[in-house]
């Protein structure tokens, strides 16, 4: 059974194809906004994902540009999708760019991280997010309540490994990661532990690379997505790095490709699962 799809993936896979076609028919946004009703603003934004196309104006624009049935039934099908809700859409308490993260991360197929300096978030639990968004309350001036609402999204994030169908989750781990601590010594034994359980899981692979063999390339998250049947790729591979002033997504592809040699470059020098999850089970004692 397939999972959701996730309303950003869809959302963002039909602007795509709605700026194809208009391209491929060689229109202008304003004769396409005549079609609509609209202003060519509006189709400027529907196609860069920054508004919802609906359904009527996807119907509309598959006759505008003269779509076979097919193509017409996979539109209007991103449309339905695109037009959904994900639980991420409802948070206040959290910043766009990571809402679009969190809809983005729920729709890939192939989840690949490399961290240096904390676990990801898809393998924290409750008590170690909270000591690490804690870390940073002297900068952000996090209230205990926004700190308790972050540390529910990050958990909710996680419950994705567990859906029907998951994502392959596969993590590569600086050696130091184990050994840098945030929260009390209990808080970091339950954190170590609770890499190994979720790394028994066939869909999550962790390796630690030790220190004498690490990289200088700092932590990033590549994403890459599902193919669907007459569309091909639900979303071009996407880059995600947060650093302090917030987080990039490049989806560049000359980018994303050099990420992705990085990725395996480093996994070159890591541990196998097997070595790195007794290495992680020695810190945890």
């Amino acid at each position: 059974m397939a999972r959701e799809p996730s309303p950003t993936v869809s959302r963002r896979r039909l602007a795509a194809e709605l700026r194809r076609l208009r391209e491929d028919a060689q229109v202008t946004g304003t004769q396409v906004a005549q079609v609509l009703d609209g202003s060519s603003s509006k189709v400027s934004r529907m196609e860069k994902a920054q508004v919802i196309a609906h359904k009527d104006d996807v119907a509309l624009l598959a006759d505008f540009y003269h779509v076979s049935p097919a193509a017409r039934a996979e539109l209007l099908a991103l449309a339905e999708e695109a037009e959904g809700k994900g639980w991420w859409d409802a948070l206040d308490s959290i910043s766009e760019s990571y809402a679009n993260f969190i809809g983005l991360e729920s729709g890939a197929e192939t989840i690949f991280t490399w961290q240096n300096v904390i676990f990801p978030g898809l393998l924290q639990t409750s008590d170690y997010a909270r000591a690490l968004i804690g870390f940073g309350d002297a900068w952000s001036a996090l209230s205990p309540a926004q700190t308790e609402r972050l540390v529910r999204v990050r958990a909710r994030r996680a419950g994705v490994l567990e859906e029907a169908n998951p994502p392959q989750l596969t993590v590569l781990l600086e050696e130091s990661v184990l050994m840098r601590r945030f929260g009390s010594p209990e808080v970091m034994h339950d954190q170590l532990r609770h890499v190994l359980d979720v790394a028994t899981r066939p869909n999550v692979s962790v390796r630690v690379v030790p220190l004498e063999r690490s990289s200088p390339f700092h932590s990033f998250v590549l994403l890459k997505f599902p193919q669907r049947k007459g569309l091909g790729d639900m979303h071009d591979d996407l880059v995600y790095i947060e650093n302090a002033t917030g987080a990039i997504f490049d989806e560049n592809e000359e980018h994303t490709f050099a990420y992705e040699r990085v990725f395996f470059q480093v996994s070159t020098a890591a541990l196998s699962e097997e070595d790195s999850l007794k290495l992680i089970g020695e810190h945890a004692r």
